[in-house]
């Protein structure tokens, strides 16, 4: 049995998004086995459906911020913490105080990711999309201090529910400064807190702001 656990979401056309500023994905056949002898899909898909990166031109210029294909094969391969707010009302904040807390407990450093279960689950769909939990701006200050490499968190925003494009605090404190955002991570409660060996693959489109990853986490102690 491997030592890695997967914290992808599996895409379909089901898949759970943030409406209006995301359209539902599409899968269409392009070609089929029994007709055309092979099976091949067209995806249209946007960037920032399902378990997926934010690179820091999601918010911001691409004149002057990094793109998805410019995010560096050190950067996939990393160590981390992930920690747990399962315990957190529905669309409730994590304060900074309660991340550096248990920040704290597991030795969060320099170059880390951090990976927050607020116990949102896909298959939990209005809680999901309309009352997940979420970091203060505070908190996400904390986050720069502490010179993460990238937040991750398994609703499908980082930032309170609802809340307009220009308050969402987290993405214009984060990206800013290099700090690379995962949402939608999937599986959480499969793992335990703790530090972990990270892997997390985006797609290299060209010149974009964002893609899906595929997430990969294995204990330290292992």
């Amino acid at each position: 049995m491997s030592e890695w656990t997967d914290l992808t979401q599996t895409l379909d056309q089901d898949s759970p998004t943030l409406p209006p500023l995301h359209p539902d994905p599409e899968f269409e056949d392009f070609a089929v086995l029994e007709e055309d002898g092979y099976n091949s899909t067209i995806l249209h898909l946007e960037t920032h459906c399902g378990t997926h990166m934010d690179a820091p031109t999601h918010f911001l210029s691409k004149d002057a911020y990094r793109t998805i294909d410019e995010i560096t094969v050190d950067e996939m391969i990393a160590e981390g913490v992930i920690l747990d707010f399962s315990h957190k009302n529905p669309n409730t904040a994590i304060t900074r105080a309660e991340l550096e807390t248990k920040a704290r407990e597991h030795n969060l450093s320099q170059g880390d990711y951090l990976i927050l279960n607020c116990g949102m689950k896909p298959a939990s769909t209005e809680q999901y999309l309309q009352e997940f939990v979420y970091p203060q701006q505070e908190a996400a200050e904390f986050m720069i201090e502490k010179n993460i490499a990238c937040f991750g968190i398994d609703a499908l925003s980082a930032d309170k529910p609802g809340a307009d494009l220009d308050n969402h605090h987290v993405h214009f404190t984060l990206l800013p400064e290099d700090i690379l955002i995962i949402e939608g991570i999937a599986n959480l409660s499969s793992v335990s807190p703790g530090r972990y060996d990270i892997i997390c693959t985006p797609i290299p489109y060209a010149n974009r702001d964002g893609s899906q990853v595929r997430l990969l986490v294995k204990p330290k102690s292992s």
